[in-house]
């Protein structure tokens, strides 16, 4: 199966961690937005897409590169992030605004997923940041199992 992530990891690497341990297990291509056509995604079977989130949304890079995307008709995605603050979908839901542009496309969003990253963002950095290792091994080993769970479902 042809998969595609795109993630922008701007500061620690943390979300480029992620899509690497996803892209193990979907043999998926990582890229940058600013290293593919957006009308180019159309060409693969599964699309991933995933930044840290910064100010409670994906990188403005992500959501600039998904605004772009084509129409589709039930195209597989998912998103990822990692953040320096935990989700609480009810109160703080960061996925959210992706989802939507992404479903508004057409596509049908399999899952998403997301860990606690390493942050020194803003007054953090005087403090050595947050999360230092994160995300750590089980987080990506939860990432992994996170990519067979998206299979499962492209199955179903």
């Amino acid at each position: 199966m042809r998969s595609i992530i795109v993630r922008a990891s701007v500061h620690h690497g943390n979300t480029l961690k992620l899509a690497e341990a996803i892209a193990e297990i979907l043999r998926a291509r990582v890229i940058k937005p600013s290293e593919v056509d957006p009308k180019e995604i159309t060409e693969y079977e599964l699309a991933g897409f995933g930044s840290g989130i910064y100010y409670g949304r994906h990188h403005k890079a992500i959501l600039k590169f998904v605004k772009r995307l084509p129409r589709v008709s039930g195209f597989p995605a998912f998103v990822f992030s990692t953040s320096g603050l935990p989700r609480i979908p009810l109160i703080h839901d960061y996925h959210k605004p992706l989802i939507r542009i992404l479903r508004e496309k057409g596509f049908r969003v399999l899952g998403e997923f997301t860990c606690r990253g390493y942050s020194t963002h803003g007054p953090l950095r005087a403090f050595g940041g947050i999360n230092r290792g994160k995300p750590d091994d089980r987080d990506l080993e939860r990432a992994r199992r996170f990519a067979e769970e998206i299979l499962e479902r492209l199955k179903g």
